[in-house]
């Protein structure tokens, strides 16, 4: 049996508050305590871990994930996922969704059931607690760097064959409710007990409402691949901020979203109708070059990621960056930030009776960050998946 974690001194963010000079507690995978220090015994033999001056997160959580450090879920197979599972903790990500985009029907069957290979045999590292379909339901004229050529209408029978293929992984799909048999697609969804998330879409207002009505609960990369607003016609993005029935993507990077669009956000939706999220690539981790997003070739330079007529394509956000770049665009407090990176992706997940949070009883998923959330210690189910 391991010895029990006492991380001590450090500042815990629960789902509720701070907790200065604090004491987490990891016994086997779990957590077994979560509270003030002081007056505390430590359990005999425990190893101590000094986080004085350091913040105390649960493990970050991505939803919306097409690669790093060069795998890309679309190419690189189970041995790819494998590799993005182990480099994860080094973000403070402890759990994320392999995220497919638009292409033919056998090639997303065959991304699906890597992933089931990699969620089934993991490796080390990060887990995978489920699959993100982006596309191929999506509307051409909001593709941004989805592969036109896998577009199409929604297709029962072809979901239901993703569905089936992914064992029950599948949480959230993508898609363009405006199309022939979006609606249709919605329910379909949401009986299966899968997320319907309205995006890459032309929807106006009622049209978003009607899905909303039939099902439809998120908004992927909300602003992004969306009509804009305008005052007189509103669309897509208005419904979305104004239901709080829709919980929102964003991608608080300063690029596909700027940071007072990031602040307006905040303050139209309640924080927990919203998830940060990096969309990232294969280039994450990787120097300025040419990568990969499934069939197409994106530019990197900086933080910008591109197709070669300049559509932005996917990201080089990393989960600790989104909760920083969030801290400063809006103003929130840190507990709001780290929630929304934590537990309500993990309620997106469908894992946050295990994950998301510091709580009691909860995988010791644990990530040591300092003041610049820089991470210094991820723990993913009480074992050190990372360390500088």
């Amino acid at each position: 049996m391991p010895r029990p974690i006492a991380i001590t001194g450090g500042i815990a963010i629960t789902p509720t508050e701070e907790i200065n000079a604090s004491l987490v507690l990891i016994e086997e995978e779990r957590l077994a305590y979560v509270g003030p220090r002081e007056g505390r015994q430590l359990p005999p033999g425990a190893e101590e871990v000094d986080a004085s001056g350091l913040y105390v997160f649960p493990g970050l959580i991505d939803t919306h994930v097409h690669g790093s450090h060069g795998d890309d879920v679309m190419l690189d197979g189970a041995d790819g996922l494998r590799r993005i599972n182990a480099i994860f903790p080094r973000y403070g990500c402890t759990a994320w969704l392999p995220s497919t985009i638009s292409e033919l029907h056998e090639r997303i069957l065959e991304s699906v059931r890597w992933c089931v290979t990699a969620h089934n045999e993991p490796g080390p590292g990060a887990d995978i607690v489920g699959i993100h379909v982006e596309g191929p339901y999506i509307n051409r004229l909001r593709k941004g760097a989805q592969p036109e050529h896998g577009i199409r209408d929604p297709d029962l029978d072809q979901m239901a064959d993703l569905l089936d293929a992914a064992e029950g992984l599948i949480r959230v799909v993508t898609l363009a409710p405006e199309l022939p048999g979006g609606l249709d697609l919605v329910r379909f969804l949401v009986g299966r007990d899968v997320i319907a998330s309205m995006g890459h879409s032309d929807a106006d207002y009622e049209t978003a409402l009607a899905a909303i009505e039939a099902g439809a609960t998120h908004a992927t990369h909300l602003f992004n691949a969306m009509p804009p607003i305008h005052h007189r016609s509103p669309g897509l993005i208005m419904a979305c901020l104004n239901e709080d029935r829709v919980l929102a993507e964003v991608i608080p990077d300063g690029v596909h979203l700027d940071p007072m669009t990031v602040r307006l956000i905040h303050r139209c939706k309640p924080s927990d109708a919203i998830a940060l999220i990096t969309d990232a690539m294969s280039a994450v981790g990787m120097p300025d070059g040419e990568y990969t997003l499934a069939s197409h070739t994106v530019i990197v330079r900086g933080d910008r990621c591109t197709l070669p007529d300049g559509t932005l394509a996917s990201s080089m956000l990393t989960m600790n960056r989104a909760v920083r770049n969030t801290l400063r665009f809006t103003g929130c407090s840190v507990v709001d930030a780290v929630r929304m990176a934590s537990l309500i992706p993990a309620r997106v997940a469908g894992c946050a009776a295990e994950k998301g949070s510091l709580e009691v009883g909860k995988h010791a998923d644990v990530a040591l960050m300092d003041q610049e959330f820089t991470v210094q210690r991820t723990y993913v189910r009480g074992r050190l998946a990372y360390s500088v």
